[in-house]
């Protein structure tokens, strides 16, 4: 992928110029690029143009969209296309199974597995995609390493509805034997940003829950809710990821470097999950730059 991040570093001038410099569409028109170059022509049609009729669920690329579902386009597709660029950039396996779920299944649940990957990969862990094996105790998403340590990787995802300490207990308990006994493990639940309306409540019910799985269980080192909020502003809106870890205190397999796993804050203060594709990209742009304007040896 090397040679393509190169060649869509040369395009990145001629497309500011087509956007008049407005940064947000911008990157998505470079991640847009990228997303078509590594999941194909076909994919990019029904999942990322924009169309007529039958969008996608859950990017949202109904043609003439506004607002709120159009913060959500953005914000998805850029996403999305700084997590593909994340991954590749660092030590990952299983693009081919990564590619291949894409491509035969809905999006959500591709999109909540890539975003997760992309954090691992950001802080550090190299990210291996672990095709599936239909076998008890072998059958989960991720394997990471980081410092010699393994540790396997779940990712679920919940869908609008009500909550209850017994629907959580039961997601948890399908989990359970997912995971390998030999090593640690984390479980990663993508959830409705109405379950933690207000906070207090949603962190009790799920609390209830944890403790319960947790005395039951210690394959799992943590559970970490991740969820979006969408916040309208003006007339528009913006997204806010968060996540809220609950560790288990007598895992099977202690693991001392648990913060890894979530949001890490930069000296400025910002958590991310991936790294930016428009800002690399801008600094190979300048390294070309740089190398035009120098003077040819005599």
């Amino acid at each position: 992928m090397g040679n393509i991040f190169e060649m869509l570093a040369k395009e990145l001038p001629e497309v500011e110029r087509q956007t008049k410099g407005i940064r947000q569409l911008t990157e998505h028109a470079m991640t847009s690029r990228l997303l078509c170059l590594f999941f194909g022509w076909d994919w990019y049609a029904s999942k990322i143009a924009f169309v007529e009729n039958d969008p996608d669920e859950w990017m949202h690329n109904l043609k003439g969209e506004k607002n709120l579902n159009r913060a959500l386009y953005a914000r998805r597709v850029i996403g999305l296309g700084d997590a593909i660029f994340t991954l590749l950039k660092g030590k990952l396996k299983g693009s081919a199974i990564l590619k291949q779920r894409f491509l035969a299944r809905a999006t959500k649940p591709c999109f909540i597995e890539t975003e997760i990957a992309s954090l691992l990969a950001y802080n550090g862990f190299d990210v291996e995609f672990v095709g599936e094996t239909g076998v008890r105790g072998e059958d989960f998403d991720l394997a990471i390493s980081r410092d010699g340590v393994t540790l396997s990787v779940e990712i679920t995802g919940k869908e609008d509805g009500p909550m209850t300490v017994h629907t959580i207990s039961n997601t948890l308990k399908s989990k359970r034997t997912q995971v390998p006994p030999n090593r640690p493990a984390v479980l990663y639940m993508r959830i409705p940003a109405e379950w933690m309306e207000p906070p207090r409540r949603g962190q009790a019910i799920f609390t209830e829950a944890f403790v319960d799985f947790f005395r039951r269980s210690h394959r799992f080192n943590a559970v970490v809710l991740v969820w979006e909020q969408l916040v309208p502003f003006a007339t528009g809106a913006f997204t806010q990821m968060n996540m809220w870890p609950c560790y288990n205190n007598h895992p099977r397999h202690f693991y001392p470097h648990m913060a890894l796993l979530g949001l890490i804050a930069a000296p400025s203060g910002q958590t991310s999950f991936s790294y930016s594709f428009f800002d690399w990209l801008k600094g190979v742009e300048a390294k070309l730059l740089a190398q035009e304007s120098e003077p040819l040896s005599s």
